[in-house]
This record gives C-alpha cells, sequence and structure tokens, in this order.
C-alpha cells in the first residue's frame, strides 16, 4: 500500500459525506473535510411570522393569537399508568395472532405449544415495555438540559420570561453560556441592535455528537438546548 493510500485511510475514511479538500505537505498528500451546515425549509407561512422587528419584538396580542395557534414551546407529558401501558403491548396485528394461537394449541390440547407461545407473548410485551421505558427516560433527561428562561423582546422592552412562553417570531436574546430556549434563525444583530462581526459559537454536542463547537453566522439556524459558547447574538 501506498504512502497515499495509508494517509487516506486514516484521515477519509472516519469523515461522512462532504466536500473534501486535498493539501500536499512535503510528499504526502492529506485530505481534509469541509463541514457542511444543514440548511432547514422553512414553508411561506412559517417564515411570514419571521418577519419580527428585532428591536421591537411581537405586542401582547400578537403573542396571544400565536399561543393560541401554536401552543406553548414545551414538551407535551402524557403520563400512563404503567400495567395499562404493559397491558397495551398485547394489542396490535401480530399480538392478536399469537393470542389466536394460543386459543387453538388450547383448543387441541397442545399443551407444550401453548405454554411455549404464551411465554412468547409475555416476553415480546415485556421487551416494549422495558424499550419505551428507557425511550421516556432519555425524554426526561433531554428535558433537564432545556433552558428555563429567557431575555427576548417584547413591546419594545427586553424582558426575561420562561421559554415556554415563547412563539414564532419572538426575538432572543444569545449569549455567552445561555442555553438556547427554541430553535431559531440568527440575526447578525446585537442585543442592542448593533452589527456583529464575530460568529456564534454554538456546542450542538448533545444534538450530533460533534466534540467542537460550531460557528454560526447570520442566517444560520441554532437549535434548542444547544448552549452558546462564545459570542453575542439575536435571533428569531
Amino acid at each position: 500500500m501506498s504512502e497515499k493510500q495509508e494517509i487516506q485511510q486514516h484521515t477519509g475514511s472516519s469523515h461522512g459525506g462532504g466536500e473534501i479538500d486535498e493539501k500536499k505537505v512535503g510528499t504526502v498528500e492529506i485530505e481534509e473535510q469541509a463541514h457542511h451546515e444543514h440548511v432547514d425549509e422553512i414553508s411561506p407561512e412559517l417564515e411570514i411570522l419571521l418577519q419580527t422587528d428585532p428591536l421591537t419584538g411581537l405586542t401582547d396580542d400578537e403573542v396571544a393569537r400565536r399561543r393560541e395557534t401554536f401552543g406553548r414551546n414545551e414538551l407535551i407529558e402524557k403520563k400512563r399508568h404503567p400495567l395499562l401501558k404493559f397491558l397495551s403491548y398485547f394489542t396490535g396485528a401480530i399480538a392478536y395472532l399469537i393470542e389466536i394461537a394460543v386459543i387453538c394449541s388450547a383448543v387441541v390440547g397442545d399443551w407444550a405449544d401453548f405454554g411455549i407461545i404464551t411465554a412468547l407473548l409475555f416476553v415480546n410485551a415485556t421487551i416494549g415495555f422495558v424499550e419505551e421505558s428507557k425511550a421516556e427516560s432519555a425524554l426526561d433527561a433531554l428535558k433537564q438540559t432545556l433552558a428555563l428562561k429567557t431575555r427576548c423582546w417584547r413591546n419594545g422592552h427586553l424582558v426575561e420570561l420562561d421559554t415556554a412562553e415563547l412563539v414564532p417570531g419572538d426575538v432572543i436574546v444569545l449569549r455567552l453560556g445561555d442555553i438556547i430556549p427554541a430553535d431559531g434563525r440568527l440575526l447578525g444583530i446585537g442585543a442592542t441592535g448593533e452589527a456583529t462581526e464575530g460568529d456564534l459559537q454554538v456546542d450542538q454536542s448533545a444534538l450530533t455528537g460533534e466534540s467542537l463547537p460550531l460557528s454560526k453566522n447570520k442566517g444560520a439556524t441554532v437549535y434548542s438546548s444547544s448552549i452558546v459558547k462564545q459570542g453575542q447574538q439575536m435571533a428569531v
């Protein structure tokens, strides 16, 4: 294997898709992958809601109308009794087929098959119940990382409010150390309306697993539960 192939094997194979740049260092060619930011497509209806004056924000009437349409900025939690949740795994097409097989085995007196199929039915329900419990635990852990308070422009004033009170079109201020309270689009201006030249450094490792913060500039999307590591900007 040539020296170039060895370098490619150790540097290129560990990356995902993306544009690859080649640089020569001495006699060795090194491949570098450029990061490509995912661009979210926003519907025209939502785009209209994002055209908020950055230094005025929404009025109380606009907030009330949008909250009635979109609800609160929070994850809706519906708790079921554990017993009812476990019994729900005995319903559904596959579960019904197994239950019919159990009844047929009992009718013909094949007790060996009856015992095996019944055991499979309960094992299937137990596995589903445990996996769903793990998913709920992961969701509870995610809720603990969400911001509780945020700074937002309302009625021409910068106020602090609960993140659950945010609606589409709200203008929020993001500063060093803040947990981003909702998905938003960076506006490229500071809290008092001045243009900012520096990028916002955002740690979104909890969402993507990336070890280093990413640079976000005007127009880029920032995501809820990410953490601002450097800079300040407003976002809508």
